[in-house]
């Protein structure tokens, strides 16, 4: 029998010949497929869609940084990203402008994403002049609530598959904040 390189041989019962090694290889493999799973469980991150009922004149502006940021860290888990749905606002005046970019410096504080859904037709000219779309980024601001939800789907690590768990997510309504 002759052999390209010395190799020991082994004595039938030790750990590193026949059953033993395959045996450690294949524990391995599955306590390593096991922690990436719960890595990806952790790493799973929230969104959450929130609803303005009001406009944000005669100082109810001031109280929507204060409301959302309450609701955020009353969830019970991390958030990645607030979907801010400015559904019955239909300008942006100064007050309101420092309370949505106060909104959006208080969340990228504790590791949260702020994507706008701006419906009205000449909110996002008034975003835009008010400064926000330059904060946030024009990628942060959407048409719709479904829109800015593909989109912050779409900007997570990994294949852009739509799933079922992604289905029901864009079908869901967005919670009313309360000021």
């Amino acid at each position: 029998m002759s052999r390209p390189h010395f190799m020991p041989l082994l004595a039938p019962e030790a750990a590193g010949r026949g059953l033993g090694q395959r045996a450690v290889r294949a524990s391995a493999v599955i306590s390593g497929r096991m922690r990436a799973r719960a890595a990806a469980r952790q790493a799973q991150v929230q969104f959450t869609c929130l609803a303005v009922t009001c406009s944000l004149d005669g100082g109810q502006a001031t109280r929507l940084a204060d409301a959302i940021v309450r609701r955020v860290l009353h969830s019970g888990c991390p958030v990645g990203t607030v979907v801010l749905d400015l559904g019955p606002v239909t300008s942006i005046d100064v007050e309101a402008g420092a309370a949505i970019l106060s909104v959006h410096q208080r969340l990228t504080a504790i590791g949260t994403r702020l994507r706008l859904a701006a419906s009205a037709c000449g909110l996002l000219d008034g975003l835009a002049d008010a400064g926000i779309t330059q904060q946030l980024g024009r990628d942060a601001i959407h048409p719709s609530v479904r829109s800015a939800m593909l989109a912050a789907y779409a900007a997570l690590p990994g294949p852009g598959l739509v799933m079922g768990q992604i289905k029901s997510a864009l079908d869901t309504e967005a919670e009313f904040i309360t000021l």
